[in-house]
C-alpha cells in the first residue's frame, strides 16, 4: 500500500485555514439563521395581530380603513425586501471576499506542505 511508506507528515500548515474558514462559515450561516427567525417571528406577529384587528372590524369605513392601512404597509414592506436582498447580496460577495483572502493567505504556508509531502512520498 502507498500509505505505509508515507512518512511522519507534518499537517499544522493546513489548521490554521481550515479553522479560520470554520468559523467563518459558522459565524456567517448563524447570521443568516438568525435574520431568518427574526423575519418569522415578525411575521407570525404580524399576521396575529392583522387578524386580531381584522376580527375587531365592526363596520365598513374599519374595514376600508384596515385595507388601506395594509396597502400601505404592503409597500413598506416590498421596500425592506428590497433593502434586505441587496444586504444579502453584499453579505454574500463579502463572504466570498473573505475565503479568497485566507485562501491566498494560507497559499504560502500549505503549498510548500503539500510539495513537502509530495516530495517525501515520491
Amino acid at each position: 500500500m502507498m500509505f505505509t511508506k508515507m512518512p511522519t507528515t507534518d499537517f499544522s500548515a493546513f489548521a490554521a485555514p481550515v479553522q479560520k474558514l470554520i468559523e467563518l462559515n459558522t459565524a456567517t450561516f448563524t447570521k443568516a439563521f438568525e435574520l431568518q427567525k427574526a423575519t418569522a417571528e415578525k411575521q407570525i406577529a404580524q399576521a396575529q395581530a392583522d387578524f386580531k384587528a381584522l376580527s375587531e372590524i365592526k363596520d365598513v369605513e374599519a374595514l376600508t380603513s384596515f385595507f388601506t392601512a395594509k396597502s400601505e404597509e404592503a409597500k413598506a414592506n416590498f421596500e425592506a425586501l428590497q433593502a434586505e436582498a441587496k444586504a444579502s447580496v453584499e453579505s454574500t460577495q463579502s463572504y466570498f471576499t473573505e475565503v479568497q483572502a485566507i485562501l491566498t493567505e494560507s497559499k504560502d504556508s500549505v503549498v510548500p506542505a503539500v510539495k513537502a509531502i509530495a516530495t517525501k512520498t515520491a
